[in-house]
């Protein structure tokens, strides 16, 4: 049995809210009060937890303006067993003419109400079963089957593991999957105890304690009174006198004694280690529960633990645990790009966005592709307001030096820049496109700008040998047709022609995923020609001597300079580095800047961020 679906009205930002689970994990990404706590909150609220922590409703759950709301849970897969458990609760579902499974709704309906007799208001809250909450009462006992492991965030991992009253600790061993449901152990650690405390209540040094206890207070009390203080670590009954109340007792006493810690050197280690003892203890809890309903919360997981740790985590719970349903919340791009792609949940706004498959445009081969390239710096794209897609490392460099320049700095918008080489631009953008033949089609809305290269080569380009500026051959079709690169060049195509790679390069655009063809040839290329021509042979050559040598024509001159970078080969980016020293020339004039640059890099730019002014007043 796994938690299928999960539906919100009114509860905190979620006014009308549904999302689809995965049966195995489920890690919800996004920014701050994206809804990836509201999420967790509201299955604990309707399933509580293991822990002994007390789950409820406050005023502040209720959306603003709101005096009632409803969270409904969906479960799907019991197997016969739980079928007989929720028996008087199923709902029959219909899958296919002929076809019927049994699942089970959960619905919490919780409204503010005040006090007929005093001037007070309260929460009154009802769990019942059915489609619409129109069936029996929710008992005691199915909610504690139904009880989840709840991990909160910046957890105090060394206080739920040390000795101490109710202690988490405590609980996971006297569950009955652990110590307590072992009628042996029990008895043996409990005789074990026992003898210990009957051993020091012999002692001569405790029995003299005692006595001076007992002498000052019989002192202090009446002469018809007498008492004889005996100090024990459990009682003075054996294991063979105590009842089975007594019994249970004695093994939880015993167990809120315990501290687990991660050796017996005593050493003190760090709280990430504390950390990943503790989740150990409470999977090792949910293996055991064999008569439970295996469900995992956590809470940024990465908390106190570095990359390397975070990875070992998430492959245990992909590859070891991959049977337990888990919905983790994240703001660790580390474990968004160790993650299956489909088991991502894009938190935006109050809503949510799975990549599951069916959800996007995404393909079978694109999550192949995309969770094979995917890596840490790429997955920021999870976790951002807006993004730019680029297909190379100038623009990596340039752009946020560029927009900066301008006055709308990538980080003030909360911007991803990230560069998905080449041609598998067009798989990440379709991450953000919905589909529209999915149960639940929604458009996130996050705007991405998808730059691109028109990578159609000029006249100019072309080495016919009469020239000294031309540095690419043009290259005929073999007589089968193939090879060549005549479709790579202008004079080769008609305008129909170059509308179509254009239509193709912006296949997958559409809701707020937007693409942006430069206007020539390529990135660099654009730069040049656009007015920042001698600041390019500057980052070339390291000073602007010799740039007056270049041809006088505007065309002919950008590509001279685009083919000297083009015979830097892997030095390619040095340029882009050295280039963006140069253009701190421009910091404080951003309309003179703006004059320079080509009008692709400036629309793409205002998309994701704000719109600039017409004349951009210098600061």
């Amino acid at each position: 049995m796994y938690l299928s679906k999960i539906s919100a009205n009114n509860f905190r930002q979620f006014k009308d809210f549904s999302l689809t689970l995965n049966s195995g994990l489920n890690l919800l990404v996004g920014e701050n009060s994206a809804g990836k706590s509201s999420v967790i909150d509201a299955i604990r609220v309707v399933l509580d937890t293991t822990s002994a922590e007390w789950v409820s409703l406050r005023e502040t759950d209720f959306s603003i303006g709101e005096s009632e709301l409803k969270i409904h849970l969906k479960f799907e897969g019991l197997t016969d067993h739980e079928a007989g458990i929720f028996l008087e609760h199923l709902t029959s579902e219909v899958v296919s003419p002929g076809t019927v499974k049994s699942v089970l709704n959960l619905s919490l309906i919780a409204k503010i109400t005040r006090h007929p007799f005093r001037k007070t208001q309260f929460i009154k809250t009802e769990i019942r079963s059915g489609n619409d909450g129109d069936g029996p009462t929710i008992d005691r006992d199915i909610r504690e089957y139904l009880a989840t492991t709840y991990l909160k965030p910046l957890r105090d991992a060394e206080a739920e593991l040390t000795a101490g009253r109710s202690s988490r600790l405590s609980q996971i061993l006297g569950s009955n999957a652990s110590l307590a449901g072992d009628a042996d152990a029990t008895k043996r650690i409990i005789e074990l105890l026992t003898e210990a405390s009957q051993n020091i209540q012999s002692d001569g040094a405790i029995n003299t304690a005692q006595n001076s206890i007992a002498a000052l207070l019989n002192k202090l009390t009446f002469k018809t009174d007498c008492f004889t203080p005996v100090m024990s670590l459990l009682g003075s009954n054996s294991y063979a006198e105590m009842s089975d109340p007594e019994k249970a007792q004695a093994l939880k006493s015993i167990l809120e004694k315990l501290t687990l810690e991660l050796d017996a050197s005593g050493a003190k280690h760090g709280l990430g280690y504390s950390s990943l003892l503790f989740m150990a203890a409470e999977l090792m809890l949910i293996n055991q529960e064999e008569g439970q309903f295996p469900l995992l919360l956590v809470e940024e997981p990465e908390a106190h633990l570095h990359p390397q740790l975070q990875l070992k985590f998430m492959e245990y719970l992909r590859v070891e645990n991959s049977q337990l349903q888990c919905i983790l919340s994240t703001h660790s791009p580390i474990l968004a790009s160790k993650a299956p792609l489909e088991s991502l949940i894009l938190m935006q706004n109050g809503n949510a966005y799975p990549l599951r498959k069916g959800f996007t445009k995404l393909e079978q081969d694109d999550y192949v592709f995309l969770e094979k390239f995917l890596d840490s710096t790429k997955a920021n794209m999870f976790f951002a307001r807006g993004v730019i897609l680029v297909e190379g490392i100038a623009e990596v460099v340039l752009l946020p030096k560029i927009a900066a320049l301008l006055g709308r700095p990538f980080e003030d918008y909360g911007v991803s820049l990230v560069n998905v080489n080449g041609l598998s631009r067009k798989r990440y953008a379709k991450v953000y496109r919905s589909n529209p033949d999915s149960e639940n089609p929604q458009h996130l809305p996050l705007k991405v700008a998808c730059l691109t290269d028109l990578d159609l080569w000029p006249d100019e380009a072309e080495d016919t040998g009469d020239n000294d500026y031309g540095f690419k051959e043009k290259k005929q079709p073999n007589a089968q047709g193939k090879g060549g690169n005549l479709g790579y060049w202008l004079n080769e195509l008609t305008l129909p022609d170059i509308q179509r790679k254009k239509e193709k390069k912006q296949e997958y655009d559409g809701e707020f995923v937007k693409t942006f063809i430069s206007d020539d040839w390529t990135f660099e290329f654009c730069l040049a020609k656009h007015g920042l021509g001698e600041e390019l042979y500057e980052a070339i050559h390291g000073n602007t001597d010799g740039y007056g040598d270049l041809n006088p024509n505007n065309q002919i001159r950008s590509v001279q300079l685009y083919s000297a970078i083009e015979n830097k080969g892997e030095g390619k980016s040095e340029v882009s580095y050295s280039l963006v020293n140069i253009l701190s020339k421009f910091d404080g004039n951003p309309q003179q800047l703006k004059s320079k640059l080509p009008p692709y890099i400036i629309q793409a730019i205002e998309y994701v961020t704000e719109p600039l002014p017409a004349d951009i007043e210098p600061e």
